[in-house]
């Protein structure tokens, strides 16, 4: 009884959990001689009781937004759970019977026990094997080069394809920027750079907010003040940094595609397609190998088998369509590392892009037209699936939010818009990479208005639909912030490329173009791969439940990305940059361009000195 909870503190404050001791629980281990059991073991289990019937006068509306998305705990948001301990023989179901049966007045308990720890099996050794080999690969690479360089030779280049020191000097090398001036113009675009980082912090930021709602919280009740306080919209609205990056890809794949075919005529797209699968999906499978076999082993906690269960359970039962890049449509509802959304639409966008860009770039402003009708049929899509579904935005309507994702969130065809956005970015800046484009300091003026504007606009728009009392307000207002917003938001993030370009940046130019910001960008793929099931791991491992404030969050944030950048500069030397020396074997030298070289990061305008100037025939 002494790893028991007891009833807990301030329920009317939202304070619904007493975990008690799990570790006392887990470790207890009693040998009875006497006994026709021999030994006696703990096995911790969460008690759900109900307290609709004991307390029906109030009840603590803050808490439900964080206790309906715990894992392994009931739908009953008005009710207490509570930490037990019973014998490892005993199961759920008869001690729930049990209690039930004991106390026949009080409303009916369930029970939700932690697995039985399972041995290693052949599968996870075999991961085990995997990993190990990699590392001596690794090592045996390295080793091979210290000693070559310590004789003063030169190290043979496919002998230090997993070469940490090789490739570490290349991940964290900084190159500066040719300077841009009046009359020359910048050879790359810097500031893709900082957007890139800038947004992958944000979506690590908002995510600790996430695990942190997957915990218990003692103080459940300051969530809706929370969620009134203007801050807040950092967070709940930080969903348009998705935007960003689908912005970047759609102006990098056009900016490319463009390139290719101004020098060739032409797109080897089987070399095309290979080179971009083998970019992405390495240390993508490696992760998901990691999280369907030996996650569950390195850690533990009252809530860890209820969150490795739904990563583990869906990476063996989806791994294929992950790494197909069909998970968006294919399996929308139990998507292996929830958060890998994102790569099957990027993907499934560059499959199509030469179908886009080929037109583009043959028949040259004509086409924009059919992409502008492209963007707006996205987001007529959007707006009618809203009313179609009845969706609303609020992170408070947790059922909505589901399916919400599967009709609107995960799609392709709802996504697009912002790639699309980026597409139109990619080819002015490739049509005019040979010169600066003139505006008028009006123009200028009015351009960075705008798009400050739309991102203020944007970010505060959301916080009307995210209050409480959310259903009072039409749901036309969902629809349309939704479908106008990612498109939007593009828009202005694009505006600051196009500026920053042609040398109407300043410091905003200066500060996202900073070298400092390259091995960043970099190690980008690894943080956003690695930081949610890390998050996820932290929240599972939890003892006690969680006091919520702004500050504490942000504290812990600073832990995650520290912890996240450690691990991805590992990831990233492992699974990422021996990739790039592999695909120089495949392909010959020169015709594998990596991404993460700093001409893919940077892509090249190439202007040889000649800055010359033009205006715009529409602004003549």
């Amino acid at each position: 009884l002494d790893a028991w909870g007891k009833w807990p503190a301030g329920i009317f404050s939202g304070n619904l959990y007493e975990l008690g001791h799990y570790d006392q629980c887990a470790e207890f281990r009693h040998v009875h001689s006497t006994s026709f059991i021999d030994t006696i073991e703990g096995r911790y289990c969460l008690m759900t009781v109900p307290l609709e019937n004991l307390l029906p006068s109030r009840q603590p509306a803050p808490a439900q937004p964080t206790q309906r998305i715990m894992p392994g705990s009931s739908g009953n948001v008005w009710a207490a759970r509570l930490g037990v301990c019973i014998p490892a023989s005993c199961t759920a179901e008869r001690f729930q019977q049990f209690l039930n049966t004991a106390a026949p007045n009080l409303p009916p308990v369930t029970l939700t026990c932690n697995a039985i720890p399972s041995p290693l099996g052949a599968v996870q050794w075999v991961t085990i094997s995997f990993f190990a080999v990699i590392v001596l690969l690794a090592g045996a690479s390295t080793l091979y080069e210290a000693v070559t360089l310590c004789r003063r030779r030169t190290p043979h280049r496919n002998l230090v394809i997993f070469s940490l020191y090789c490739n570490g000097k290349k991940l964290l090398a900084t190159y500066q920027r040719n300077q841009q001036t009046s009359s020359v113009k910048s050879s790359t675009i810097d500031c893709i750079n900082g957007i890139r980082v800038i947004s992958m912090v944000w979506v690590v930021f908002s995510h600790n907010y996430v695990r942190i709602a997957m915990q218990p919280i003692t103080n459940s009740h300051v969530i809706l003040s929370w969620v009134e306080s203007y801050h807040s919209v950092l967070v709940i609205a930080s969903t348009v940094s998705v935007d960003s990056f689908f912005l970047l890809s759609g102006l990098l794949t056009c900016w490319s595609i463009m390139n290719a075919l101004d020098k060739c005529g032409r797109l080897n797209l089987p070399v095309m397609y290979l080179h971009r699968y083998l970019r992405l999906t390495p240390a993508l499978a490696a992760l998901i190998l990691f999280s369907a076999t030996l996650m569950k082993y390195i850690g533990s906690g009252p809530f860890w088998d209820g969150a490795m269960r739904l990563t583990e359970d869906s990476c063996q039962k989806y791994w294929w369509s992950s790494l197909l890049y069909v998970q968006n449509y294919v399996n929308p509802q139990e998507v292996c590392l929830g958060h890998t959304w994102y790569l099957s639409v990027d993907m499934q966008l560059y499959l199509v892009a030469p179908l886009i860009i080929y037109p583009l770039w043959r028949w040259g402003r004509r086409v924009l037209l059919a992409i502008v009708a492209l963007i707006l049929a996205s987001m007529v899509t959007v707006f009618v699936l809203f009313f179609v579904h009845h969706l609303r935005l609020s992170f408070l309507a947790v059922d909505e939010e589901r399916l919400r994702h599967v009709y609107t969130y995960y799609p392709t065809h709802t996504r697009a818009g912002a790639w699309l956005v980026g597409v139109i970015y990619g080819y002015v800046l490739q049509r005019t990479k040979k010169h600066f484009v003139l505006l008028p300091r009006w123009f200028v003026a009015l351009g960075w208005t705008l798009a400050a504007s739309a991102i203020l606009a944007i970010l505060f728009g959301d916080h009307p639909i995210q209050q409480p009392d959310y259903e009072n307000l039409p749901q036309a207002a969902d629809a349309i912030y939704e479908s106008l917003s990612r498109v939007g938001w593009a828009t202005a993030i694009g505006w600051i490329v196009f500026a920053c370009v042609n040398g109407y940046g300043g410091a905003i130019n200066d500060f996202l173009g900073a070298t400092f910001w390259q091995p960043l960008g970099r190690l980008s793929y690894a943080i956003y791969l690695l930081h949610f099931p890390i998050q996820m791991m932290m929240a599972g491992s939890a003892r006690l439940p969680y006091y919520f404030t702004d500050l504490l969050a942000v504290y812990q944030f600073w832990g995650d990305i520290g912890f996240t950048l450690t691990l991805a500069l590992a990831w990233t030397l492992l699974f990422e940059s021996p990739i790039i020396g592999l695909e120089r074997i495949l392909f010959g030298r020169g015709r594998a361009a990596s991404k993460r070289t700093p001409e893919k990061d940077t892509p090249s305008i190439e202007s040889n000195g000649e800055g010359r100037r033009f205006t715009p025939k529409w602004l003549d």
